[in-house]
């Protein structure tokens, strides 16, 4: 089977599919990038950010902007300070153009050539994650992303009727390369909307059964950690998972094979595998090698260079055929510290936290105290243990655990310093989020961001509210809440983060302050813009804790295309 983005470009095949199951065919969806990409050309710019929740518009400014010779900057997100940033550098949002300005009439669609050329011209840009520090462009060429797509399907035995269901965002290369481009290149199919819970999973799964057609599912680490045996897939071929490492005991949950994919921004895919303690099987078009310090090396025609690229990763490789060298990841070479002329491997001293009866998840890291460099430790506790966490003073309950290790750890390597949560916090594309991790032994302004998801006009925040947070001090010593005034103040943070129209709050509507808000609890924050009004809703399960609206002034909006 052919698997060229060029091949279906006449096709009658439905290639997108809308939440009430309409479809959009290739060559309705191409004719309407050449249309677009003529608005698009006209625009004087020669780079532009994009960022469109709705997968299918994605799709189509994508190949436009690319079309129209533009060079194309997948947005991770678009907050304020992302779009300040951008516009300083002369980089605006791209949007759909108004097809009534055309002065070249109507795009004729036999004239649409993505012939070699175009491919090595055409110039993608992707944030890494930032989750280890200043978010780094990578490079890639249309080129690249299509080997990489070829890849992918010489590597899975996918059904030509199957098709794409995501719970990852489009945004990031992972949601984009199998969401996406693999059925735009293969002439398979995508549904349109990501999708949040595994119940949400299986209700699409049951409602595509009209279709006839069987699918795969694109997740992530954090989602499949949620499933539970009683959510069964139907008419599944496998699931995919990548963004982070896949815990081991996820897979008996579900009835389908679950294939986790290594890969980076840098390298892009590099290899997959079927068992939680598998060797990685490399991808088709990927070549690996173990470099100096046993660090793993990657060569491919996928990624942004054509040498070899060190990943970071230690690695023991075997070979265990005559195609592919198969191999086993055993660390980040980062994760070895020294701490005062001391080696540490931060990986294995995770692995001793992570047997004590009272962890469920950990994460180490170095921190700065008076001057120095000491260990600190974000923790999960099993619901025992947190139950004992809320019965006891903090201090008493973390020399319990210090005590415990110093039977597995020497003193240096056990943290001195402790914070503990429901989950580990994770940025929006479910990869760890270390940047929040070091700022909880920092002085702490705003409750923790566990997960976040936005659209265009909402957003909605897992929050967890530590003892930690500044709030809670002074409100009151026997019983410490969170007062409304410091409610109203992490929502403007929040919001003016996220929309970049908002100036500053002058008024408020409809305030409601209806139940309390104590350490440790764990809240959803929805959010909904209309204009210069921001609705809030702060909530559990069971109950509303606090709703209104607040009232901003708008600034000068940074012009957007």
């Amino acid at each position: 089977m052919s698997c060229h983005f060029q091949t279906h470009i006449f096709s009658s095949h439905v290639l997108s599919i809308r939440d009430d199951l309409s479809g959009i065919a290739f060559r309705e969806f191409w004719q309407d990038v050449g249309q677009q990409s003529l608005a698009i050309a006209q625009l004087q710019a020669e780079q532009y950010a994009l960022w469109e929740n709705d997968s299918h518009e994605f799709l189509v400014l994508f190949f436009a902007a690319l079309l129209a010779n533009k060079q194309v900057l997948i947005a991770p997100h678009r907050v304020k300070a992302l779009e300040e940033e951008l516009a300083q550098q002369g980089i605006h949002f791209l949007s759909r153009q108004s097809e009534s300005l055309l002065e070249n009439g109507t795009f004729e669609l036999q004239h649409l050539d993505l012939n070699e050329q175009f491919l090595q011209q055409a110039q993608v840009y992707f944030y890494t994650s930032g989750s280890t520090g200043q978010p780094k462009k990578i490079p890639r060429t249309l080129r690249q992303l299509l080997n990489e797509v070829q890849g992918l399907d010489q590597s899975f035995d996918l059904l030509q009727d199957s098709i794409a269901i995501a719970t990852v965002s489009h945004q990031h290369i992972y949601g984009l390369l199998f969401k996406l481009l693999l059925p735009l290149a293969s002439g398979r199919s995508f549904y349109i909307p990501q999708l949040a819970f595994p119940e949400d999973v299986v209700a699409v799964q049951q409602k595509l059964k009209h279709l006839q057609c069987k699918n795969y599912v694109i997740s992530s680490p954090a989602l499949l950690k949620r499933w539970t045996r009683d959510v069964v897939l139907q008419d599944c071929q496998s699931v995919y998972s990548s963004g982070g490492k896949l815990e081991s005991g996820i897979r008996p949950h579900l009835n389908r094979p679950v294939v986790e994919v290594l890969g980076s921004s840098e390298t892009g895919g590099i290899a997959h595998r079927q068992q939680d303690d598998a060797l990685w099987t490399p991808f088709a078009n990927v070549n690996i090698r173990m470099a100096e310090h046993e660090e793993l090396a990657v060569q491919t025609n996928h990624a942004f260079t054509e040498d070899w690229i060190l990943t970071g990763d230690r690695v023991s490789v075997r070979d265990a055929t005559c195609l592919k060298t198969l191999f086993q990841l055993s660390g980040r070479l980062d994760r070895l510290i020294k701490l005062e002329e001391k080696r540490l491997s931060l990986d294995a001293i995770e692995h001793k936290i992570l047997t004590l009866d009272e962890i469920a998840e950990c994460h180490v890291l170095v921190t700065q105290k008076d001057h120095r460099q000491i260990l600190a430790c974000v923790a999960v506790l099993t619901a025992s243990a947190q139950h004992v966490l809320m019965q006891q003073n903090k201090a008493q309950f973390v020399a319990k655990l210090k005590q415990q290790l110093t039977e597995q750890l020497e003193t240096i390597a056990i943290p001195r310093q402790w914070r503990f949560l429901s989950q580990l916090p994770r940025n929006s594309q479910s990869k760890l989020n270390k940047q929040m991790m070091q700022s909880l032994f920092q002085p702490l302004l705003t409750p923790v961001v566990l997960s976040q998801t936005y659209t265009e006009e909402s957003a909605q925040y897992l929050l967890e509210f530590p003892p930690e947070l500044a709030c809670f001090k002074g409100h009151f010593p026997n019983l410490p809440i969170y007062a409304g005034v410091g409610q109203i103040g992490f929502i403007q943070h929040f919001a003016k983060q996220l929309w970049t129209a908002l100036d500053w709050c002058n008024g408020y509507e409809q305030l409601k302050f209806q139940d309390l808000i104590k350490p440790y609890a764990v809240v959803q924050l929805k959010l909904q813009r209309q204009l210069h009004k921001v609705h809030f809703e702060l909530y559990t399960q069971d109950k509303t804790l606090a709703s209104g609206r607040l009232l901003f002034m708008l600034q000068q909006q940074t012009d957007t295309v």
